[in-house]
């Protein structure tokens, strides 16, 4: 999956110019687009509180961005993938492309962060639920 997201440029145009326009927003203190599971089913989603805790990073506030979601530094990372995917040269950006396919088969990467996702969201819905829903409502 990371492969097939750094392979395509344009797709990581596209989602580069996406995250910029909604930091962009947040930052502004303007509305940006809402969770949809959120307020359809009035519980949050595992990405609930990653766009506050991935500004809160990068601000610097390594502590709170934490508090807020523990997944905001592999949101930088992989923001990270992306950028270097659109600006690398042609040459390195293959070599690249390879190294990032070789190290998502042989470690399964994708699979693990989804999971570890997946079970954070449920253990902090269910163990931490005040807590939660104060953090990122």
């Amino acid at each position: 999956m990371l492969s097939s997201l750094v392979r395509s440029r344009q797709l990581c145009v596209i989602l580069a110019a996406t995250a910029t326009v909604h930091f962009g927003l947040i930052l502004l203190g303007l509305p940006s687009w809402q969770c949809p599971i959120r307020y359809g089913l009035g519980i949050p989603c595992p990405g609930c509180g990653l766009s506050r805790a991935t500004l809160e990073l990068l601000h610097g506030h390594f502590d709170h961005a934490l508090r807020i979601h523990a997944f905001a530094p592999i949101v930088v990372g992989i923001g990270g993938l992306v950028l270097a995917a659109i600006v690398l040269p042609k040459s390195n950006y293959i070599k690249f492309v390879s190294i990032v396919d070789r190290i998502e088969r042989r470690t399964g990467i994708t699979i693990v962060l989804l999971s570890s996702a997946l079970i954070y969201w449920l253990i902090r819905l269910f163990f931490f639920t005040k807590e939660f829903y104060q953090l990122v409502l």
